[in-house]
């Protein structure tokens, strides 16, 4: 990478500022800035939006996107860690606290390293969701995460990067960021999250984790939402039975005499998260918010607007999700004795289906999930054989099936949670420069520019550009980069100043 520091030292005094020690920088600078592959890209904003609006160019720049950004030990992977080893924290969230710590609002006493690692982080990551389909954009995603993270962080590709893992099996793992190992997925707002299943049974032969992380577009491509859910042997059947599971309505109620197994019953739906359709007392006059109801039902409720405000309409003994979870709690903290009054009980509620389901094509009878939960239930490190063995008779590893998570089943993952979302579209990149405008216009922007024109200038030269509506002799060209030399200096002098002054 060209070290602008370097040029200025060895080049642009008044001794050395000459057309014969041009051509010396030029020769040993030529290659650095063929690999370079930074090109400036000018961002127009609007600034002053309550005065007469202005234009501002500000010069910035913009990085070869390359898949050797998850390898390490190359060039591609440096120049980007460059810059990401510039944005804090030691997990993605963190990360993406600081970015937005960065575009959301003007953070004082923000640096230059600060602002320029996040824009060009994001404009990278911007530029990735724009130019890329799902499936080539997820590659170069993952490299990039990987540069990310920096340091031992590195992409997987191969089994043999993975200690162990057999050499004629397929990674489930695609980066290794912190130590942890991910499966990465680039989606849409909609797309499902598919995978082998056979892949991630022999993935934990190995390995005793992965995280999948899905990175999903927002608008489009103004923006990417993360969430992440952890896959272990431990928690397997979480993941791949119970979101695939169906709720159905119970058509019969059960029926208590007495308050005591009533409140118990009533308890144990509450903890498993279980959905109530309908409560039943003996007569009325248990809810004081509703002394004439002796039956309470579930309903979603409807809604109508009236002057703009959304008012909720319910017939008689009806209850909304909210109202129905305030009374199973008022139920389970009476006292039984008078609740006894109120007898006798009945409570009609949700139960899981598992027949028909994604869940039934993988493991083929819920007989085979009770025997993995009991399997499971002894301890993984000292069952792990047999979990294995049992997962290696179900249809989903015997078929080589794919398991396939809607969104919503994807988010329904008990630990499934949202790591971060940023927002890079174009309007939100130029509220970000605008937010830091003075300081770049005054500092990074002058160099970049001048060192473009450098650049074009010496491209020109060896290239013989000649312009076709007034040719001239191919040394302007050169001459024209030494006076981009002169502004680079300049332009470099007061950068140093600025920043030098302020730290």
């Amino acid at each position: 990478m060209v070290d602008i520091n370097n040029m200025v030292n060895n080049y642009y005094n008044s001794k050395n500022l000459n057309f014969n020690n041009l051509l010396k920088l030029i020769e040993g600078q030529i290659d650095d800035l063929a690999q370079l592959s930074m090109l400036n890209e000018k961002a127009s904003i609007k600034v002053d939006p309550g005065e007469d609006m202005k234009d501002i160019n500000i010069s910035f720049p913009k990085i070869r996107i390359t898949e050797d950004f998850g390898k390490l030990g190359t060039d591609d992977r440096a120049l980007i860690e460059k810059f990401t080893t510039q944005i804090p924290g030691d997990t993605l969230e963190a990360k993406l606290a600081a970015l937005n710590n960065i575009l959301t609002t003007r953070k004082e006493g923000a640096t230059i390293a600060e602002i320029l690692s996040t824009m060009v982080t994001c404009e990278i990551l911007s530029a990735i969701i724009t130019n890329f389909t799902e499936s080539a954009g997820g590659f170069i995603f993952e490299g990039f995460l990987a540069g990310l993270f920096g340091g031992k962080s590195i992409q997987i590709t191969t089994p043999e990067q993975i200690e162990g893992m057999d050499a004629t099996g397929k990674p489930i793992t695609d980066v290794v960021l912190g130590g942890k190992h991910y499966s990465l997925k680039l989606l849409g707002e909609t797309t499902e999250v598919k995978g082998s299943f056979r892949n991630m049974v022999n993935h934990f032969r190995t390995l005793d984790h992965v995280i999948y992380l899905d990175a999903r577009r927002v608008d489009g491509d103004q923006g990417l939402q993360f969430g992440e859910f952890t896959i272990t042997l431990e928690g397997f059947l979480d993941v791949f039975v119970t979101p695939f599971l169906k709720t159905v309505w119970r058509r019969e109620a059960d029926r208590f005499e007495d308050a005591i197994s009533f409140q118990k019953k009533i308890a144990e739906l509450q903890s498993a998260n279980v959905g109530i359709k309908r409560i039943s007392f003996g007569r009325a006059g248990f809810s004081a918010e509703h002394p004439n109801w002796a039956v309470f039902d579930f309903s979603t409720g409807k809604t109508r607007k009236k002057e703009e405000a959304v008012e909720e309409i319910l017939e008689e003994g009806k209850l909304l999700p909210q109202d129905m979870a305030e009374l199973a709690s008022e139920i389970i903290n009476a006292d039984p004795k008078e609740l006894q009054n109120y007898a006798n009980f009945a409570v009609t509620y949700a139960e899981s289906k598992f027949e028909g389901t994604k869940a039934e094509k993988l493991f083929g009878s819920y007989a085979v999930v009770e025997q993995l939960q009991r399997k499971i239930g002894v301890g993984v490190k000292k069952n792990k054989k047999a979990i294995l063995d049992a997962l290696e008779l179900t249809p989903g590893y015997e078929n080589e099936q794919q398991f396939v998570f809607t969104r919503n089943q994807a988010e329904d993952i008990g630990n499934f949670r949202e790591v971060g979302t940023l927002m890079i579209g174009e309007k939100y990149m130029k509220n970000t420069f605008a937010m830091y405008a003075d300081l770049l216009t005054a500092t990074i922007s002058p160099v970049y520019e001048q060192l473009q024109f450098f650049t074009n200038n010496v491209n020109d030269y060896f290239l013989g550009v000649h312009d076709e509506a007034a040719p001239q002799d191919r040394k302007q060209y050169a001459t024209a980069a030494i006076e981009n030399a002169k502004a680079l200096e300049t332009a470099t002098n007061n950068a140093v100043a600025h920043i030098e002054g302020d730290a």
